[in-house]
């Protein structure tokens, strides 16, 4: 087999499992002594507990979130990965942040390890859509959208000007994580895996 496709499948496995690590579940455990999928719209994600335990807290838990993407493609770069194999490596770590093994499969939605993810790749179109997503949250009064309309400023902004000069295949592994995110989302809303209450 193919050194590079090795690399590819152990980085995978090795991203799924970390991105199952739920930080909103640990920290909410520690500070409030409470299952946060069990609290307010039962999410396990850092909007909900920046809601409903603390806005520093829920700061973390983003950043830590975000951190797991991160980490993911730094492994990749030192592994000298192809850029692509990297991406698609990383983007097993949404998965197991929305299906986490250590938690019943039952997590958050993927917003903060996506961009964790696109951080090194979109430094610019992120930091030009932050604020304007956050503003647009708080102008509907659905703050927690706010992940949503980053992705989809930053998604029309690559493929419009693609300011990053990254390879057509590094594009479309962008495009595929964002798009993997979107269908994850669906497959939770659909199958209203957020109504349950999980036992603490």
């Amino acid at each position: 087999m193919n050194f590079e496709i090795l690399k590819l499948i152990f980085l995978s496995i090795a991203g799924y499992l970390i991105g199952s690590l739920s930080f909103s579940v640990i920290v909410t455990k520690l500070v409030a002594g409470r299952d946060i999928r069990n609290i307010d719209f039962k999410n396990a994600g850092a909007y909900n507990v920046f809601k409903n335990i603390g806005s520093g807290w829920g700061c973390v838990v983003a950043v830590l979130d975000g951190l797991k993407g991160f980490f993911l493609i730094c492994i990749g770069f030192l592994l000298k990965m192809d850029v692509p194999h990297i991406i698609i490596a990383a983007s097993f770590v949404i998965i197991g942040h929305c299906f986490p093994v250590y938690y019943h499969f039952y997590g958050g939605r993927g917003g903060a390890p996506v961009i964790g993810i696109l951080l090194p790749f979109l430094p610019i179109e992120l930091a030009i859509w932050f604020i304007p997503a956050i503003l647009l949250g708080l102008f509907i009064k659905r703050l927690g959208f706010f992940p949503v309309f980053w992705l989809f400023f930053v998604l029309i902004t690559m493929l419009i000007f693609n300011w990053s000069n990254q390879t057509p295949a590094a594009v479309h592994a962008l495009l595929y994580v964002m798009l993997l995110t979107g269908v994850l989302n669906t497959v939770i809303i659909l199958s209203r895996r957020d109504a349950r209450v999980v036992e603490e």
